[in-house]
């Protein structure tokens, strides 16, 4: 990897806060490959291993752990050291019987967060498009670039089409099939990804739609206090109570 400011490396001090690094120790930071989670928020597979669960001691000893292929993304063994890990993905760790689910935090913004071996066999995927293709099949694109196709009997009678953008899928990994489906409406538990207000966990009381994305708004319940945050930074996770674990 270039270590030299190349299109590879990050300053250190350009390196977003979630990364937790030493911002002083060195001048480049690795740069995660492309994905489909936003490069300035996930967080570089190598970094997951020699800064924040200290499994080794230096870059080249990471780079050697993680060739042997002793890591898993949604299941599914990992050997680029720079690949981009990101929201809800779950990363395991067969060796030692490790596993954990990124989630978003008010101070760090990303973090770790240890989950039952149990857990680790699911995910939730928030839908972000939905096409029709050949043969009036439903194709549901999901935030961590997976797709999950959805077969239709009668394309004139799309009964099996019960799915909209923004709601919440909870997936068996790495087969990823679909074990429930969470509508985004109010009355559902929800996380904030993004925004001032990241990682707050509560209920929806309002969905108000304007024009534009960056208009729309929710307002989430958490206690006696209310959160108004935007559409886009909404994330799912339960009907009554959370389908994963919280820290």
């Amino acid at each position: 990897m270039t270590r030299h400011g190349g299109s590879r490396s990050l300053k250190r001090l350009n390196t977003p806060k979630f990364l937790q690094i030493k911002r002083k120790h060195g001048k480049f930071f690795m740069k995660p490959s492309s994905g489909p989670h936003p490069s300035r928020f996930c967080l570089p597979l190598l970094h997951i291993v020699r800064d924040l669960l200290k499994l080794v001691d230096n870059h080249r000893e990471a780079k050697k752990l993680i060739g042997l292929g002793n890591f898993k993304v949604d299941g599914k063994v990992v050997k680029d050291t720079t690949y981009p890990v990101g929201l809800m993905d779950v990363l395991s760790i067969d060796r030692i019987n490790k596993h954990y689910r990124i989630l978003p935090d008010s101070h760090y913004g990303l973090i770790l967060h240890e989950i039952t071996e149990a857990e680790s066999t699911f995910k939730l995927c928030r839908i972000t498009q939905k096409t029709t293709i050949k043969g009036g099949h439903i194709q549901l694109n999901l935030h961590d670039g997976k797709n999950i196709l959805i077969r239709v009997k009668d394309p004139s009678n799309t009964k099996e089409d019960v799915y909209r953008r923004m709601d919440v899928l909870r997936i068996s990994i790495p087969d990823q099939q679909i074990i429930k489906h969470l509508k985004f409406k109010e009355g559902h538990l929800a996380i904030i990804m993004s925004g001032k207000n990241i990682g707050q966990v509560g209920k929806i009381i309002t969905i108000l739609k304007r024009f534009g994305p960056k208009a729309s708004t929710v307002s989430i319940q958490r206690d006696d206090s209310h959160t108004e945050t935007l559409y886009e930074y909404t994330f799912i996770i339960g009907q009554d109570q959370s389908e994963i674990s919280m820290p």
